[in-house]
C-alpha cells in the first residue's frame, strides 16, 4: 500500500512537472496620459465704450492678445493702468474688462486714453466668477484660438517689467 501511495505522488509530481507552463500574465500597461483640456475663454456679458452690448466674440484676436481684468472702482487700478502707457501702443493686443459702475467705468476710459490700441469693455456681470478669478487686477495670456495659456494676478510695481509681460505675449514668446 505504501509503495502504491509513494507512486501516485510520484505520479502526480510528474504530471506537474510536465505539464505546460501557463503563459505569464500581461503586465497593465497604463493608458497614456491625456492632455490637460485647454481653458477657453468662456462666453462674457459685457458692454462696449458706447454701452452696446458685447460678448466674448468681441474680444477674440487671430493671434495671442492680453485680457486685463480689473475693478474701475478701486483707486489702485489707475496705477495698474498707467504703468502699461506706452508711446507705440498696444496694437490691437490688449483688451481691458473693468468691473464697476457706469460712470467709473467712463471715467476710467477717459482718464487712461493714451493705452492707444486697447479696447475698451465693461463687465456687464459675471466675468470674475465666469473666468474663476481669485481677485484684480488680473492679466490672462489669450491665443489665437480663444485659449487661456496663462494668468497673472497682479502686474509688476514696475512699468517695464510690466509692459515686458505683455510685449513677451503678444511678440509670440510664451511666458
Amino acid at each position: 500500500m505504501t509503495y502504491l501511495l509513494g507512486a501516485a505522488l510520484l505520479c502526480s509530481a510528474a504530471g506537474v512537472i510536465a505539464a505546460p507552463a501557463a503563459p505569464p500574465a500581461k503586465a497593465a500597461v497604463p493608458a497614456p496620459a491625456a492632455a490637460p483640456a485647454k481653458r477657453v475663454l468662456p462666453e462674457l456679458a459685457l458692454e462696449d465704450r458706447n454701452g452696446r452690448l458685447a460678448g466674448t466674440a468681441s474680444l477674440r484676436r487671430p493671434a495671442h492678445w492680453v485680457l486685463l481684468v480689473v475693478d474701475a472702482n478701486r483707486p489702485q487700478t489707475q496705477g495698474t493702468l498707467a504703468r502699461l502707457a506706452q508711446e507705440e501702443g498696444w496694437g490691437d493686443g490688449v483688451s481691458i474688462v473693468a468691473i464697476g459702475s457706469e460712470t467709473a467705468f467712463q471715467a476710467l476710459v477717459q482718464r487712461h486714453a493714451k493705452l492707444r490700441g486697447v479696447q475698451w469693455f465693461r463687465d456687464g456681470g459675471g466675468t470674475m466668477k465666469a473666468l474663476r478669478l481669485p481677485g484684480l487686477p488680473v492679466a490672462l495670456g489669450i491665443d489665437g484660438e480663444g485659449a487661456i495659456e496663462w494668468q497673472s494676478l497682479g502686474l509688476p510695481a514696475s512699468g517695464g517689467k510690466a509692459q515686458s509681460l505683455l510685449s513677451t505675449w503678444l511678440n509670440g514668446n510664451k511666458r
